[in-house]
């Protein structure tokens, strides 16, 4: 198991979600191509370009990783106090 900063979880989980992106569009778009032949007509051959498990299984890989990203940044968040100098209660509080 790696570490990263939560910077670099924040870079990583946007990265993978325009991943992700591409490979629905290839999943829906562009999975078979077609051949065109002239021998006594017109003859169509669907060939599939990418096999469609494969990018089925990357897609599902790409969502677990997002999953745990947001995850451990959620977890992280939990547990990390940060000092900041704001009297919270006198800034909401109703004017006087």
């Amino acid at each position: 198991m790696a570490s990263y900063s939560i910077n670099a979880l924040l870079s990583m989980q946007k990265s993978l979600v325009q991943r992700r992106q591409q490979l629905e569009e290839v999943k829906n778009n562009t999975t078979s191509r077609s051949i065109h032949r002239d021998i006594n007509g017109t003859e169509q051959i669907n060939e599939p370009t990418y096999d469609i498990k494969k990018v089925d299984k990357k897609i599902v890989r790409i969502n677990n990783a997002l999953f745990r990203i947001d995850q451990m940044i959620k977890q992280s968040n939990a547990v990390t106090e940060i000092d900041v100098d704001i009297n919270y209660d006198d800034l909401s509080s109703e004017l006087e």
